[in-house]
């Protein structure tokens, strides 16, 4: 389960994974310097899905690096992969947050890690120790954020309560509303990212993913929680062709 009490350790570490295919951008007639120009400007327009890790170690280890992967996998093999960027940072503390949000600009936000009974995720503290942060404190962290995020994933237990306090920022949040198994919460992150890889719209590719739960015979399919803004517009790329 993604569900922590107290004592917990932490491994620190850092890394990246980008699901997009990147070839060089071959254009008649453009010096190299113009090119260079060319190819930022492409990157710049892809979604970027930030994926924030915490993995305390006393309360069991989570599968993170699969789940890592298999959202990796499943954009890569999209019709609509060039349109997406994963970017994974590990054993996120709680400076963290502000730091990647900042230095990468998502549209996309992740969270893979445990929550509690309180609707609290748990970070990395250093030295061993570990820290709880709020749902309220989510919920300004959202606020403040840059205002290009359109979607944030909360893939841990009992994370439902800080949908309601992010929802209020973000056009979709996904949270969780009980404790969630470890193969239950990657089973979910991969079917959510494979629809929005094919062009679905977020609450589409929300349904799908909890019909993949039943699809793996995995019990919760009612466990996610999607809170849509008003007004929210579905597609994140350009929508059906």
């Amino acid at each position: 389960m993604r569900d922590v009490g107290d004592q917990i350790n932490t491994v620190h570490g850092a890394g990246s994974i980008n699901a997009t295919q990147r070839g060089d951008i071959n254009i008649n007639g453009q010096p190299p310097e113009q090119r260079a120009v060319t190819q930022k400007a492409a990157a710049d327009d892809r979604i970027r899905v930030l994926m924030l890790a915490a993995n305390p170690v006393s309360s069991g280890r989570l599968a993170i690096d699969e789940e890592a992967r298999q959202i990796g996998e499943r954009l890569r093999l999209a019709d609509e992969r060039d349109a997406y960027e994963l970017i994974t940072c590990w054993a996120v503390r709680p400076l963290d947050l502000l730091q990647y949000l900042n230095q990468h600009q998502p549209q996309i936000v992740h969270f893979s890690g445990h929550g509690d009974s309180a609707g609290q995720i748990v970070l990395a503290a250093g030295r061993g120790r570990e820290q709880r942060v709020s749902a309220d404190a989510l919920g300004e962290l959202f606020r403040v954020a840059n205002h290009r995020i359109r979607v944030v994933l909360l893939n841990a237990c009992w994370s439902a309560a800080a949908v309601r306090a992010i929802g209020q920022h973000v056009d979709y949040v996904i949270g969780m509303n009980a404790p969630v198994s470890d193969e239950a919460a990657t089973v979910f992150a991969a079917a959510f990212y494979l629809a929005l890889g094919f062009g679905c719209p977020v609450p589409q590719a929300f349904d799908q993913a909890a019909a993949a739960l039943a699809i793996h015979g995995l019990a919760g399919r009612h466990i996610p929680e999607l809170s849509t803004r008003l007004h929210a517009k579905p597609f994140l790329t350009e929508g059906p062709r």
